[in-house]
């Protein structure tokens, strides 16, 4: 006899952790969580972890106003520690990229963000170890920050499996049962599972999923850099700081730690999820620490290089999730295609969604995210082109 759920969860990352931890708090049933892998063992496990709210659409700024509130509450809303630190967030633009602060901070603030426009000279004073040549303009949110991203993704977990929530690392999906248009089940590495309901949050695999459902999904796969620092003793605060004159960005990582990256529109650097690797090289380490050190030019020769690695942005075409109901294929439903931004978004993204497979209204419309918009040609933009800036 063949396993039974009442919902199947595909992806142990931060979208699928979301997803399952909201099913399991809406007492929806018997919810399996799969991954092929171990929890967060994927592209989750080297997000950046900046929790901010700098966006330049309704549905991403919502999203993201909610998050930074479950991110404060983390013990409530995500069921343990985040290790979220509020240490604010601040994008800094150089001379002719002034309007995207400009033209988005009005649209933020009607929503609810708390942030504020600063000149370089207000930047310098307080953050006087910037440099803010190059730089014609900033913005401030002061509730903003960063948190840990395994850490977050195992207490969404733990907190799902007291309530029920059944966890199967190590066990890969191979196909997905349909009957007259609807989901009946998944097959996998370690037998069947019959239900009626799957989400595919497998992150860079979702469009491999997703040909097992039937449906093809166009994703981009991009390595993305990162380094962590050991700084100084007496070295001053900083906020989470987006560059966007270097297309760079760093931030505090802890107690005399610095974790920098690189920042878009850049160049893509292809990868696959099946042949990845995790580290990094002395060339991207060297491009990242020259950009700091322009912009920190007090930590040149006085940082000590701890370690690098890499993770993988799985990219949509319009650098936003796909997330909601496929109307082709009742009962299945997506929480993929990230793009940068899902470490952030998805516990919120997993609660209205959660909310959606449950027949509830959810808090905020993710309609806008459905995968359909790009026939239809209702994507995103952003102020700033190409990214995951905003």
């Amino acid at each position: 006899m063949s396993e039974r759920a009442d919902a199947v969860v595909i992806g142990a990352g931060i979208l699928g952790a979301s997803v399952a931890h909201a099913l399991t708090k809406l007492g929806f049933g018997d919810v399996s969580l799969l991954d092929k892998g171990a929890v967060c063992s994927g592209s989750t496990r080297y997000s950046a972890a900046n929790v901010r709210q700098h966006y330049s659409n309704e549905v991403g700024i919502r999203l993201a106003l909610r998050a930074v509130e479950m991110f404060e509450r983390d013990e409530e809303e995500l069921g343990g520690p985040s290790g979220f630190v509020r240490c604010g967030y601040m994008v800094m633009a150089p001379p002719g990229e002034e309007r995207a602060i400009r033209d988005v901070v009005p649209l933020q603030r009607s929503l609810g963000v708390q942030t504020e426009i600063l000149s370089p000279d207000e930047v310098a004073e307080r953050y006087p170890e910037l440099d803010v040549d190059g730089i014609a303009l900033a913005c401030l949110e002061p509730a903003s920050g960063y948190a840990d991203p395994v850490l977050t993704t195992r207490s969404l977990v733990d907190s799902a499996r007291r309530r029920g929530l059944a966890v199967h690392e190590g066990r890969a999906v191979t196909g997905i049962e349909r009957t007259g248009g609807r989901v009946t089940g998944v097959s996998t590495s370690a037998g069947a599972i019959a239900t009626p309901v799957v989400v595919n949050a497998a992150g860079p695999w979702g469009d491999r999923i997703g040909r097992l459902a039937g449906i093809e999904y166009r994703l981009t796969f991009s390595r993305e850099h990162e380094a962590q620092l050991e700084l100084p003793s007496g070295f001053g605060e900083v906020p989470v700081t987006s560059d966007a004159a270097q297309r760079f960005y760093f931030r505090p990582h802890g107690p005399g730690r610095l974790l920098v990256g690189e920042g878009w529109p850049k160049e893509v650097e292809p990868d696959d999820p099946e042949t990845y690797d995790p580290g990094t090289d002395d060339e991207h380490v060297r491009r990242m620490l020259e950009k700091l050190f322009r912009r920190v030019p007090g930590l040149r020769d006085r940082v000590r290089y701890l370690t690098g690695y890499s993770g993988m942005y799985d990219i949509t075409d319009d650098w936003y999730p796909i997330v909601g109901a496929e109307p082709a294929l009742e009962g299945y439903y997506t929480a993929f295609g990230g793009s940068g931004h899902c470490f952030k978004l998805g516990p919120p993204l997993g609660e209205a969604l959660a909310d959606v497979i449950a027949g509830r209204e959810p808090a905020i419309d993710i309609s806008p995210l459905r995968h359909s918009r790009f026939e239809e040609g209702d994507t995103f933009s952003s102020v700033w082109g190409p990214g995951n800036r905003a």
